[in-house]
């Protein structure tokens, strides 16, 4: 995988990205899970800009939460939570764009349920209520986190297999 990312970058920069809408903490949280996720992968070093060889920047662009789904009584059983991030990777020495695209994700909740006891994997990891130690509390935040990852999930592999 190291060898797919151009030669002469080997740290990245990843300044807190640009939140244009009324969600808060959004690109706060989506900034820090990309940098955890770029250090997982021990591929390129993170680093502040004065040091950096290449720059992750990102703007978020859009959100909606809505209904999704109706029961039979035609009232909302389920919502959901999206938002999308324009992102751009630069190389810093020769200022130049090596990725520039949007990304988007989602994440669906129900204000009835608590995600703890609701017999859905509501993260997609495999794992149901009790056996999942991150599906628990606020339904409506669990599906924004399940949004983050996803982008954050996106945006790292488009880095990762961009040559």
């Amino acid at each position: 995988m190291a060898g797919s990312i151009p030669a002469n970058i080997n740290n990245v920069n990843i300044p807190l990205f640009q939140n244009d809408t009324a969600e808060f903490e959004l690109a706060e949280n989506l900034t820090s899970k990309i940098t955890q996720e770029i250090a997982s992968q021990n591929i390129l070093k993170v680093t502040n800009i004065e040091n950096s060889d290449s720059s992750i920047i990102g703007i978020v662009t859009d959100v909606s939460d809505g209904p999704f789904s109706f029961d039979s009584n035609e009232q909302v059983d389920e919502y959901r939570f999206s938002f999308s991030v324009k992102v751009k990777w630069i190389d810093n020495e020769n200022d130049i764009n090596l990725i520039e695209k949007t990304f988007s994700g989602f994440g669906t909740y129900s204000i009835n349920n608590d995600p703890s006891s609701d017999g859905l994997d509501n993260d997609n990891d495999g794992l149901l209520d009790e056996n999942d130690d991150d599906e628990f509390g606020d339904s409506r935040e669990l599906a924004i986190n399940i949004a983050i990852n996803k982008i954050a999930s996106d945006i790292v592999n488009s880095i990762l297999s961009t040559w």
